[in-house]
């Protein structure tokens, strides 16, 4: 079975909001206590020498106790956050809000169908432990991911031209736990990391790399001219959530490091059959949004 790889996010920011709650389920007959929901952590950060500013949902669920039945430490975590950090849209300002560390975060890929029948995906930060910052604060959203390549390519825009500046996206396939896969986009856009990545990285190889998170918001004006009178003006919000590369491993990992192709087919099958089964329950209720699942895009991997 394949191994799980490395997936590590790192953030350190501004506590923006918190939107965590209380919930329970019922599992074998017996009801099981939750919490969960999402906060969102502001973070400015350089990539590629350019100053951005983001705001990062990170996900968070844990059950009261283990499955032991004794207290779970994550729900204790996620509890604190709840009813004792500050964040800003409290109405602290960014003064007052809680400077926070997130040092064991990871990503997975979020998947569902749409009432159109189209596959949406965009990767997910997830954790269970949170920590107010202290000593140095040192903004930062990273990442530190192993994985193998399934393909690359120059991104292009709506008549197939490669923009400019040029930006490298490889397709990757990320094991996780339990023998799963996630597939993933990864993007390069310093010319140095484009020329290395080109050079050296190759389909089917298992590679190492460190990056940084781009999840950002931005706002654009849309002006339509009518035949007569005031043009009218709309305004559209555009989010990007981009895994962009910043260094990592010239040659591939090998021997019990690297994950076999045949490994990485049998899991993207697997995976493949379960879409088909998330497509159909899309199908049967044509009318409804699809709870939002982790899952992993259908590609064609080339395996």
């Amino acid at each position: 079975m394949l191994r799980q790889a490395k997936n590590v996010v790192r953030i350190e920011g501004i506590l923006s909001e918190i939107n965590l709650k209380y919930g329970s389920f019922v599992k074998n007959g017996v009801t099981v206590d939750n919490i969960g929901g999402n906060i969102k952590v502001l973070v400015n950060q350089v990539i590629n020498n350019e100053e951005v500013s983001l705001e990062i949902p990170v996900y968070m669920f844990a059950t009261k106790l283990k499955n032991d039945g004794k207290p779970n430490p994550a729900f204790e975590s996620i509890e604190k956050v709840m009813t004792e950090f500050t964040s800003i849209a409290s109405g602290a300002g960014e003064a007052g809000a809680d400077k926070i560390r997130i040092t064991s975060g990871n990503i997975r890929m979020n998947e569902y169908y749409n009432p159109q029948k189209q596959l949406v995906s965009f990767p997910r930060i997830n954790a269970s432990f949170i920590s107010k910052a202290t000593g140095e604060f040192r903004p930062e959203a990273s990442w530190n991911l192993e994985f193998a390549v399934s393909s690359m390519d120059f991104v292009t825009d709506n008549d197939g031209v490669e923009v400019e500046p040029k930006k490298l996206r490889i397709k990757a396939i990320v094991p996780q736990y339990g023998g799963k896969v996630d597939t993933m986009e990864f993007y390069a856009t310093n010319p140095r990391v484009i020329d290395a990545i080109s050079s050296y990285w190759e389909n089917q190889k298992t590679y190492s790399a460190k990056g940084r998170l781009n999840f950002t918001s931005t706002t654009k004006e849309i002006i339509e001219e009518m035949d007569f009178g005031e043009p009218e003006v709309r305004h559209q919000t555009v989010s990007v959530s981009e895994l962009i590369v910043t260094s990592g491993t010239q040659s591939p990992l090998e021997n019990d490091m690297a994950f076999a192709p045949a490994d990485l087919s049998a899991a993207l099958k697997e995976h493949k059959a379960y879409l088909e089964t998330l497509k159909d329950k899309t199908n049967t209720k044509p009318h409804s949004t699809p709870a939002p699942t982790s899952s992993n895009q259908d590609f064609d991997l080339g395996f």
